[in-house]
């Protein structure tokens, strides 16, 4: 368990009752990562949101060669796993932290749920994962562009 206050310093979470921010910290909890250690895989479940408190993680994808490209490098404050909010709830690339990292894994159960039932909460999280899609898929553009 977190405490309320801290899921507070994230703008999705800005406009959440005190009541729903109080049932989300009671089922999140801080993870920490080495530098190159991986937080997900692709393909891993999202069990859990994660949000970046502190550290870079780089968003890589895995190429038909072999090889590990980054198309986005989140920061501080930016929201890692989406896909914990969106079905299938499987992520879509891996993750690795860039330096040491911690972040805030909020349960995606308890998540989705509570989005269900406050709008304002589910309208939110959808327009922060809608931002983090067309960034990482313009760095997937700009990535493409050089490989050959």
């Amino acid at each position: 368990m977190i405490s309320p206050e801290v899921l507070r310093r994230y703008p999705f979470f800005t406009t959440a009752s005190d009541e729903t921010l109080k049932e989300l910290a009671m089922s999140s909890h801080i993870l920490t990562f080495e530098t190159g250690q991986f937080l997900f895989h692709d393909g891993d479940a999202a069990e859990h949101m994660l949000v970046l408190s502190e550290g870079e993680v780089d968003i890589q994808y895995l190429l038909q060669d072999g090889e590990q490209r980054t198309v986005d490098t989140r920061v501080a404050g930016d929201l890692v796993v989406w896909s914990a909010v969106v079905a299938p709830f499987k992520t879509t690339a891996n993750g690795v932290a860039r330096r040491h990292t911690t972040v805030v894994a909020v349960d995606a159960l308890k998540l989705r749920e509570l989005c269900d039932r406050d709008h304002e909460l589910g309208y939110n999280m959808m327009r922060e994962i809608a931002q983090v899609m067309s960034h990482r898929l313009q760095g997937a553009r700009v990535q493409l562009a050089t490989v050959g």
